[in-house]
């Protein structure tokens, strides 16, 4: 799939000099232009609430992997006679319990082996200087077929799928993406399966296949894949860019591929060209990782060796592939204005960070709050946007509040303010003792935040860095800061000032294509609504005008009266002294809490696990001396279990330093015991971007310290925060602050006067929720499913977004407040915090977070009821609902989503799920998209709707019409009925043994283990134990009992409802129909045997006493 790129690599590298870890309540914007083939078969979480997506946000989160189950032998091969470099130690964080090996095979190709003992999946990844740059210009996209055809086969192993199936025989899942130069591939596996899995990787570089017929298949998947990118919000300014770029120059090439260029005559031979010139082992990078000793993974990597070695030089493209100095609009769905700079490249200032160190600079002082105060705009985020060795784009997306662009010359104003404060920066930096103590101090964070780097960095990622950086350098390139460099830091913020090579684009819904020349006059541009440039094949509309010197003289005059309203960062007071790890000996006079084992849990009821929890932490058990810490460590790695610390209050702790990190991951919940009206659930989503805005306001300094947040207010609330167990007290306490409605107004950031006007804050979050909302009917018609359409028909609580919408203009600031106090006057708590702190220091905290969001009368009287979950019960119902979305002109994409209800969760049906959901998801792409081509995005999935299970088929595509597809599924299902009675005693084990081994699967960081716990707290079901009983069924499970258990939902007794979505240009193109009263009687017309439109009449409904979700 077409990749926005390497969103959390990019967002490191430009931030990990000061080494962030991102608040995920800030939108992270990165873009870099590239492919990305990633085949689906997770869903996003159906319960999730609807997250706003930036213009220019990487959609790599947003697509899960295929993820299969099972489990093999291990190959064997003789040892390998290779080229070790002794020398190289690689640099590796301080906590890191890991080994790691680099060598070079005899075909030059570069291999770094890594030994994890504490994991049972390993993993592996090739990267490749070859990408879009490379390929042909009479073949656009074909780089990026070339990535999808080595997925194929290969002449050792021919069979169509069969890596796919090695997949989700080992419990696998495999990805790659395509850049314009380099390409990167990449896979997970049981580490059973890990020989097997590397053979077969192996050989997509030795010796692949590209075959015919093949090739006219996979051709589809591409075009369906452009399909899915050319219609999003998300890819319009990458393309853009491709359009502004010099006709020369390869970024200005189509890399995506569509039909119309790949089903030339000699595409077959042009792939097998392009991969005899551009693939070679030369100018590749191999990465292992599994628990196997460095010596066994160096034999299973023997094969490699077989890679041909062409001694090939990695392009080089030199110059800059934009000419900036412009002005640009175009059409989009919100109103937003990026700033664009063009700069030299910073690949060879690794350890310098120049750019890092001013993006800090540049985003932590009080620009973002002036540029909101003065109501400019709603939302300020930074990002490296298209980077390669030559040149590096820094861009600055600007949200605009819905009213502002009557007046193009907003983007003026906006940018005069920009320059300014980058006037104001240059002259702070001149200030030799200032700029060296900034340095310092991010050079500090940046030092602490990779010495205790949480978990390890993703397989493809290191991969890459190997192929880029030194040896040594592959895990620390992204981190190192240690060469101050002023003249340099200097440098990039005189090309900052320039604006030769500053693009200042505009997007906004009101801009209408018109054949006529606009007017040259920069001014009358920028005024004017109309576009005269489009683009058939990116589906775009557009215009450019090279800035003439009036608007030059505006954007850069100098304003010393703004610029002394400015204020620099300060120094940060997040930085951590103190990062030894507590131990409960010496601060609980050598006493510990019992150890709860998983047979004392067993068949519990709730109350009295919770008895049992709770008394292991007030019963300590007391040792001498000498014999506590070693107790400690023992207990520390067997108990797999919190405490609960006030059975009340709902208050959980667990300590865990087996991660060796100084740090805490805390959460709190308030649940609500009163149903919430739509109006109460405005005011909440509202008070959200407003908590939102202060929380980054006022925390600025930790979160970029290393310190997270996560706040999300709706159905219920929840904030999850991750620190410095040093400081995490205070960070918690500036939180509270910031969100609690409760406290007195002469400290609120909120005023509320006489006047009764309504505070800025108040206007912007407003602004803020109806750009969100917009964004939700922007998003690709798949996730749109699954995220809004799905929850809207099975969740009776669901607020429909366009109800939120018409509801936000009633609401007033005084309003609002009213009810949030009503809806926290009745609602309930619960807390859980673990890491590295002591039980004293986890009470007294616990204790204080009572009032995080509450007066201190009110957390005395938490009401004890849960409010229950209507899920709609299917109930035998064989249900079609269609809809014809209309939102975006000419898509061609149709979605079908067939839900098959199972019913409230029980312990069996969750083994038996875990059994059939990697080779039923296998089977369903094999079948359906590798043979059938009905789209790009095809996937199935167990999922839970609150406390009710269901299965997810789930296909994009525009080869069929969604009530074919819908036929299509219930062909497959029948087809693999007799698929699953066919598979032998052998094979029905390894499906077992492969769940079972995922199950084992123990944490791998603390915030893993923070949030399997709190998954168990915050649903108040407390089945700590889940994992463990699952595996004791998983052994007596029965093949007759997975066919039982498969015929009732999907073929003999199902509740199903097939949700299907229509793209405008499906409807329009297609069907040629006119309107929706024609799509309403075509759909009538071609209903299927059996099945009834959806009705919301006389509808019946599951109780569930806690939003479960799966964990």
């Amino acid at each position: 799939m077409q990749k926005l790129r390497r969103e959390a690599i990019e967002r490191a590298k430009l931030n990990s000099a000061c080494n962030t870890i991102i608040s995920t309540l800030l939108v992270v914007l990165i873009t870099l232009l590239g492919l990305f083939i990633c085949d689906l078969s997770g869903i996003i979480q159906l319960d999730k609430p609807l997250q706003y997506i930036s213009a220019a946000n990487a959609i790599k989160d947003q697509i899960p992997e295929r993820n299969f189950i099972s489990a093999s032998q291990t190959g064997t091969l003789e040892p390998l006679q290779g080229q070790h470099i002794d020398k190289i130690d690689v640099i590796k964080p301080l906590i890191d319990h890991r080994a790691y090996r680099y060598l070079e095979l005899e075909n030059n190709l570069k291999v770094l082996l890594i030994h994890d003992p504490e994991s049972e999946i390993a993993s592996a990844a090739m990267d490749v200087k070859a990408g879009s740059w490379n390929e042909p210009y009479e073949y656009p996209g074909l780089a990026h077929f070339c990535e999808h055809m080595l997925f194929i086969g290969s002449q050792k192993y021919p069979q169509t799928g069969y890596f796919d199936d090695l997949m989700a025989k080992g419990g696998g899942s495999s990805n790659a993406y395509t850049e314009a130069q380099n390409t990167n591939y990449y896979f997970e596996i049981t580490v059973n399966h890990l020989g097997k899995g590397l053979d077969a990787f192996a050989h997509f570089f030795i010796d692949p296949l590209f075959n015919e017929d093949a090739v006219n298949k996979e051709r589809n998947a591409v075009n369906s894949e452009y399909e899915i990118d050319v219609s999003s919000e998300d890819w319009k300014v990458v393309n853009l860019f491709a359009l502004l770029a010099d006709p020369q120059h390869p970024a200005s090439r189509f890399s995506i591929g569509n039909n119309d260029v790949l089903a030339k005559e000699g595409v077959v031979e042009a792939l097998k060209k392009f991969y005899q010139d551009n693939y070679s082992s030369n100018i590749m990078s191999l990465a292992v990782s599994s628990r196997l000793s460095l010596n066994e993974m160096e034999k299973l990597i023997k094969v490699f060796s077989k890679i041909e070695n062409k001694n090939l030089i990695p392009q080089s493209v030199s110059g800059f592939p934009y000419q900036f100095g412009l002005l640009g609009k175009y059409k989009t769905e919100k109103k937003l204005i990026l700033l664009n700079w063009q700069l030299s490249g910073r690949e060879q200032f690794v350890h310098q960070k120049p750019l890092e160190l001013i993006d800090y600079l540049l985003s932590n002082g009080n620009l973002k709050d002036y540029l909101k105060e003065k109501q400019l705009v709603i939302e300020f985020e930074t990002s490296i946007f298209i980077e390669q060795n030559h040149f590096v784009n820094y861009i600055i997306e600007l949200t605009l509040p819905e009213q502002t662009l009557e007046d193009g010359n907003i983007a003026l104003e906006i940018t005069r303010i920009i320059n300014n404060y980058i006037q104001q920066l240059e002259v702070w930096l001149k200030d030799d003792k200032y700029l060296e103590e900034i340095f310092k101090e991010q050079s500090s964070i940046s030092k602490i935040n990779f010495e205790y780097m949480e978990g390890t960095q993703e397989i493809s990622n290191i991969a890459y860095n190997l192929n880029k950086y030194q040896p040594a350098e592959v895990l620390s390139s992204s981190f190192i800061m240690d060469v101050f460099d002023k003249d340099l830091i200097l440098k990039y913020i005189s090309e900052l000032k320039k604006t030769d090579n500053l693009l200042i684009l505009i997007g906004d819904d009101e801009y209408q294509f018109t054949e006529n020349t606009l007017k040259t006059n920069n001014k009358e541009f920028l005024k004017d609504k109309r576009l005269d440039k489009k683009s058939e094949i990116y589906r775009l509309e557009y215009a450019t005008q090279k800035m003439n010197k009036d608007i030059i003289k505006i954007i850069t005059q100098k304003d010393l009266k703004l610029q002394k309203l400015f204020i620099k960062p300060q120094k940060n007071l997040f930085i951590p002294d103190n990062l030894k790890l507590v131990s409960l000996c010496d601060s609980n006079q050598s006493k510990l809490p019992q150890m709860i084992h998983t047979d004392q849990l067993k068949y519990q009821d709730k109350e009295s696990k919770m008895n049992l929890l709770h008394h292991a932490g007030l019963d300590l058990q007391e040792f001498p001396v000498h014999q506590c810490k070693k107790e400690e460590n023992e207990y520390q790695k067997k108990n797999h279990y919190p405490i609960l610390l006030n059975k009340e209050k709902n208050q959980w702790w667990k300590i865990s330093t087996k991660f060796k990190l100084p740090t805490v991951s805390g959460a709190i919940f308030i649940q609500y015991t009163k149903p919430l009206t739509i109006k109460q659930f405005t005011s909440i989503r509202i008070y959200n971007f407003i908590s939102d805005e202060e929380i980054n306001k006022q925390l600025r300094q930790p979160l970029t310290t290393g310190y997270s947040i996560e706040l999300d207010m709706g159905k219920q609330i929840e904030i999850k925060v991750y620190g410095f167990s040093e400081k995490v007290r205070s960070f918690f306490k500036k939180i509270c602050g910031c969100i609690n409605p409760f406290r007195d107004k002469s400290k609120s950031f909120i005023q509320l006067d006489d006047k009764k006007e309504e505070s800025s804050n108040f206007i912007r979050a407003k602004q803020s929720l109806i750009t969100s909302i917009k964004d939700i009917f922007q998003m690709k018609l798949y996730e749109q499913s699954y995220q809004l359409y799905l929850p809207s028909i099975l969740r009776k609580d669901f607020f429909n977004p366009e109800q939120v919408l018409q509801q936000i203009p009633n609401i007033t600031e005084e309003q609002m407040f009213s009810d949030i106090k009503d809806i926290l006057q009745n609602s309930i708590q619960g807390s859980l915090l673990i890491g590295n702190i002591d039980q004293k220091n986890a009470q007294d905290l616990s204790t204080e977070l009572e009032t995080c969001i509450y007066k201190k009368e009110e957390a005395q009287n938490q009401k004890s009821n849960r409010l229950p979950i209507s899920v709609l019960n299917l109930n035998q119902k064989n249900w079609v609902y269609a809809k014809f979305v209309e939102s975006d002109k000419g898509d061609l994409n149709g979605v079908t989503l067939n839900y098959y209800q199972i019913g409230q969760r029980t312990q069996e049906n969750y083994a038996l799920m875990k059994i059939l959901q990697p080779l039923l998801n296998s089977q369903a792409y094999n079948n359906l998209r590798t043979d059938l081509q009905l789209g790009y995005v095809v996937t199935m999935k167990f999922k839970q709707v609150s406390c009710i299970d269901g299965a997810l088929f789930l296909i994009q595509g525009n080869k069929e019409l969604p009530m074919k597809v819908n036929e299509l599924i219930e062909e497959f299902l029948l087809q693999f009925n007799e698929y699953l009675k066919k598979l032998n005693k052998k094979q029905f084990e390894y499906l077992k043994h492969s769940a079972i081994v995922e199950l084992r699967e123990k944490p791998q960081t603390l915030s893993e283990e923070a949030d399997r716990l709190w998954g168990y707290i915050s649903t108040g079901e407390y089945n700590f134990e889940e994992r463990q009983i699952t595996i004791e069924r998983l052994k007596s499970i029965t093949k007759q009992q997975v066919l039982e258990f498969y015929e009732n939902v999907f073929i003999n007794n199902k509740s199903k409802i097939s949700l299907q979505l229509y793209g405008e240009g499906m409807v329009s193109q297609t069907l040629s129909l006119k309107n929706n009263q024609e799509f309403d009687s075509y759909i009538k017309t071609n209903m299927p045997d059996g099945a009834q439109l959806y009705s919301d009449i006389k509808l019946s409904y599951y109780d569930c006493p806690n939003d479960v979700s799966s964990v």
